[in-house]
């Protein structure tokens, strides 16, 4: 049963890879003022005063530097003529991490499903850092859990990125904990991409710590829509699983925002699509840079 699951998400890894749309990575400033206004382009001149940006039209714009509140790279891709915008959510999906980092000083928060707010940092451009907790209605603050993870991105390989990490989850008032430590690698770009983890589920009562014998595997894909939307899926494999129609997946369409995004989707059991309705699934993310 597990090979045949692993088979069929490779199979859906070479859909999503197909979908990559050919396109040219660009080297533009993003310039914003006081007035609201954004320019994109390239800056061929500047003075103590001013910028002179060149548009891709071959436009020619004098910007005070007065009037600037935000000079910054843009992270983009022109496709079919067009800009489009990298989604600054790439160093995760919908709860499983990407190999993307979130890269150094940059940092956002995340509330994952209502009941988990988070923060997450990135610092150097291979160390990412998340600190959260698990709220529920009624729940005294002391016993709520918090949540605890790090990742670390390795180097390029050509177009794969591989990372480790692990993820901890403990309540306060009690001596248990648990968790989750984690390899993969990701293939693709900031637009599109798809990652495979691999990983082992481990628990923690007070001083004794017990890993799982069997290991959990997860496949995670964000397939570029357009400029404003993406589809976000998860597939995950539990130990020892037996009927292929319970394995449990995530899939929500994500809308890419300037700072932030919101995901609308559900959880699901393979064998459940179109006979019931899922659970509801809302991500709401913010960006700080």
């Amino acid at each position: 049963m597990k090979k045949i699951f692993i088979y069929k998400l490779l199979s859906f890894l070479a859909i999503t890879l197909s979908s990559f749309q050919i396109s040219q990575q660009i080297d533009k400033i993003e310039i914003e003022t006081n007035d609201g206004n954004i320019f994109v382009g390239t800056i061929i001149k500047e003075t103590d005063i001013s910028y002179t940006l060149e548009t891709a039209s071959g436009n020619k714009i004098e910007i005070s530097k007065n009037s600037v509140t935000s000079l910054k790279k843009l992270d983009a891709i022109y496709i079919d003529g067009k800009i489009r915008r990298a989604d600054k959510n790439n160093s995760l999906y919908i709860f499983t991490p990407s190999a993307f980092p979130i890269e150094h000083n940059k940092s956002y928060c995340r509330n994952w499903c209502i009941f988990f707010p988070s923060y997450n940092r990135g610092f150097t451009n291979n160390f990412s850092f998340q600190i959260g907790g698990l709220i529920f209605p009624g729940m005294a603050f002391q016993d709520m859990p918090y949540v605890i993870s790090g990742k670390f991105s390795l180097p390029n390989l050509g177009p794969a990125q591989l990372t480790t990490g692990m993820m901890y989850v403990s309540i306060p008032s009690t001596n248990f904990g648990t968790g989750f430590l984690f390899g993969g690698g990701t293939i693709g770009n900031k637009f599109t991409h798809a990652s495979l983890i691999y990983g082992f589920g481990y628990f923690r009562y007070e001083s004794d710590w017990e890993f799982s014998e069997q290991p959990i595997i997860v496949f995670a894909s964000n397939i570029r829509l357009s400029n404003r939307f993406a589809l976000v899926s998860e597939f995950w494999l539990p130990p020892e699983i037996e009927d292929f129609s319970m394995i449990p997946f995530m899939s929500s369409l994500r809308f890419i925002g300037r700072d932030f995004s919101v995901d609308f989707g559900g959880f699901f059991e393979i064998g459940s699509v179109g006979e019931s309705v899922p659970l509801p699934l809302l991500n709401l993310t913010y960006h700080f840079d």
